[in-house]
């Protein structure tokens, strides 16, 4: 499983409330498979923010390819969450 799938899985799921159990992959395409328009993909990034600690998410900056599929928006929040540099 990769990082941050079931927090990115929830998310879609407050987003989209699905009315049965989704049987999700990385390989979902947002657009394609699970509807998402441009309005649906800004709440789930507000929702990724608003749950995710430390995730900053510069919408200026984003590219398709970042949120294309499950698995892409995994990867995108693995690298873009922001690291304590006093560790």
């Amino acid at each position: 499983m990769q990082p941050f799938y079931s927090e990115v899985t929830e998310a879609l799921i407050e987003v989209l409330q699905p009315s049965n159990a989704p049987n999700w992959n990385g390989d979902i395409r947002l657009e394609a498979d699970l509807g998402m328009d441009s309005g649906l993909m800004l709440e789930l990034i507000m929702q990724l923010e608003e749950t995710i600690p430390d995730l900053v998410i510069d919408q200026a900056t984003l590219s398709y390819e970042q949120f294309a599929t499950i698995g892409s928006v995994c990867n995108f929040v693995h690298t873009h969450r922001k690291q304590d540099a006093l560790v």
